[in-house]
């Protein structure tokens, strides 16, 4: 009988001490409200990108990156503190991971006049070359020195996703217009160099030329 207690003893003692080793594995939960407010990267230099982790943990695999102007983050549950830091479990554009709150804050509402994109655009692609710029409601596109002015209407941002935005644009002189669509993803490529732009860009002049580059922000 004594063996039996010793044995019913043990097993409840390595399964508690068990279960003690696994709730410690985990962070602690901070707390804090779910919201539905967005929020923005901050603190993140303009070339480089906040990690997505798989875990809170700065040590954790990355899942994604958000760019340094990223928006339209979503924070999903209770925040966890790793050390001093605080994370939370967002969703990006369809990425789920963790982030560093420190790199985060709530994003403040765009106009209605700028639609969310509140900066001026460089934007380029290859094979045939060219470039266009965007300034306010000025667009000028050259190619290999043929240059055209354009006038751009505001920025329509998407009904459905914070980082797609249409502009449309016309030439009443040379009866030409268009319409460009751009998706801030952090991650577009010229094929020319390692540079990642900020912006992928398509843009279509007319009825039959369509064209996709890169665009970046003009300082």
């Amino acid at each position: 009988m004594q063996s039996l207690t010793r044995f019913i003893l043990g097993a409840w003692l390595t399964l508690s001490l068990t279960t003690l080793n696994i709730v410690a594995a985990e962070p602690p939960l901070v707390g804090g409200p779910v919201t539905e407010d967005r929020y923005q990267v901050i603190g993140v230099e303009r070339d480089d990108t906040l990690n997505i982790r798989a875990r809170p943990d700065p040590a954790a695999p990355i899942v994604g990156g958000i760019p340094a102007d990223g928006t339209g983050i979503r924070w999903l549950g209770p925040a966890k503190q790793h050390g001093r830091s605080t994370w939370r479990e967002i969703e990006y554009q369809g990425l789920r991971g963790w982030v560093n709150t420190r790199f985060l804050t709530v994003a403040r509402a765009a106009s209605a006049d700028e639609g969310g994109l509140d900066a001026d655009l460089h934007c380029l692609g290859t094979e045939p070359f060219w470039r266009i710029s965007i300034r306010g409601s000025r667009m000028e596109l050259d190619q290999m020195g043929d240059k055209s002015q354009f006038t751009a209407a505001a920025p329509r941002v998407s009904a459905n996703h914070t980082n797609v935005w249409a502009v449309t644009f016309e030439n009443p002189t040379r009866g030409e217009r268009g319409t460009a669509f751009l998706e801030r993803t952090g991650r577009c490529s010229d094929d020319m160099s390692d540079h990642q732009y900020q912006y992928t860009f398509r843009v279509m002049i007319g009825d039959d030329v369509v064209w996709s580059g890169c665009c970046d922000r003009i300082p």
